[in-house]
């Protein structure tokens, strides 16, 4: 996290896009989040730029769930 805190504010970055993959449904039953998903709301909620996690929806819906620090899950068709 320190390594991307600090590249963010090296580079004057404005907005960050982090991928997101679906979660386990295994993982779900037993109430755990996995590390990539730790990660990502930890950037979405610490750092001072936009950081957008983006996350495919499932094949029979389509369009993408998109988590900012203002909208979580948001779906998005495009």
């Amino acid at each position: 996290m320190a390594t991307v805190m600090s590249q963010v504010k090296k580079l004057e970055v404005s907005v960050l896009v982090l991928g997101q993959k679906k979660p386990s449904p295994l993982l779900n039953c037993f109430c755990f989040r996995s590390k990539t998903d730790e990660f990502v709301e930890e950037c979405i909620n610490t750092l001072e730029c936009l950081t957008i996690g983006v996350r495919k929806q499932s094949n029979g819906v389509g369009g993408y769930l998109i988590s900012t620090r203002w909208h979580k899950n948001f779906w998005l068709l495009a």
